[in-house]
């Protein structure tokens, strides 16, 4: 570590405890040592960085503009270690993964567990985007495969099914299907021009899942009153089930209980909403052995989807 990340280091020790002394501790050094160290470096910058007159202690204008400034450094030299990482990358021992942002949380803890306790010796590089950014990559050779929902369009793009899993409305007193005291999953037939006018939470342009929800909304003319617009279906959902807003997720986002008193939640015939996840990859890389291990896998871990 150089001394420009090690003071970074002790920065932001120092600000997120409040004082020295709990950060040395922190940091298993002593208090004399790290004082020491702040005031060497003051000295050498000729500005002061903390304000040791406030409690808890804090950042001097200077300090702040200093930190900020070390901070973007250190974020420019992991992102060139990456990029060099990658032009050196080994095809035949590693794999780059892609998955939608909006449902890796769910799903790669449990494919990364299984890959790399069935080949311990890879080493996996991941990366999270939404759909349309992931498959840019994968055409472009910047991730070996895409753990994604259908539909894919691009002729080069093959992909193996996962599974397939029913997709869940999750209500609010905005729509008229609400109903104050139900706290069970309606799967029972219910007419869709019902949940028309609904304040929703979508999810950001570029996601696969909400391609799939466009689809629909635009098949069935049901319109609908945007009313919040996030990144993650994780952050959707817990907004719904909080009774923010109604929003459309995949089954493996569906809470056993949930309170009647904000939501409802209804269940979608899967031929209305047919969604499937698939993993996808480059036909020219179908006979690449790591791909192959990985869609073995991936294709033989059990996803629960609801």
């Amino acid at each position: 570590m150089n001394d420009t990340s090690i003071l970074l280091n002790y920065l932001r020790a120092i600000t997120a405890s409040g004082s020295i002394s709990a950060a040395a501790r922190q940091l298993y050094i002593s208090q004399p040592y790290l004082s020491r160290y702040i005031h060497e470096k003051e000295a050498e910058l000729g500005i002061t960085l903390l304000n040791r007159k406030t409690h808890p202690i804090s950042l001097t204008d200077g300090g702040a503009k200093y930190l900020q400034g070390i901070e973007n450094l250190d974020n420019q030299y992991k992102s060139l270690v990456s990029e060099v990482n990658e032009m050196t990358y080994n095809q035949k021992a590693n794999i780059r993964i892609g998955i939608n942002q909006s449902i890796s949380s769910q799903l790669l803890p449990k494919l990364i567990a299984h890959y790399t306790t069935e080949f311990p010796g890879r080493k996996v590089f991941v990366k999270e985007g939404p759909s349309s950014q992931m498959e840019d990559q994968l055409l472009n050779h910047q991730i070996d495969v895409h753990v994604r929902m259908l539909p894919i369009f691009p002729n080069e793009i093959m992909y193996q099914e996962l599974c397939d899993s029913p997709v869940y409305l999750i209500i609010n007193r905005s729509c008229p299907l609400y109903r104050r005291a139900n706290d069970q999953v309606i799967t029972a037939d219910f007419p869709l021009k019902e949940i028309g006018g609904s304040d929703m939470i979508f999810l950001h342009s570029g996601s696969g899942f909400m391609r799939l929800i466009e689809l629909f909304l635009a098949n069935n003319k049901l319109p609908l009153n945007q009313k919040y617009e996030v990144k993650y279906l994780e952050t959707a959902a817990n907004m719904a089930y909080e009774g923010l807003g109604c929003t459309f997720v995949p089954g493996m986002f569906l809470h056993e209980t949930f309170n009647p008193n904000k939501c409802n939640v209804l269940k979608i015939p899967t031929d209305k909403i047919p969604l499937k996840l698939v993993v996808s990859y480059l036909k020219d890389s179908a006979l690449n052995e790591v791909v192959q291990e990985f869609v073995k896998v991936a294709t033989n871990t059990a996803i629960f989807t609801g």
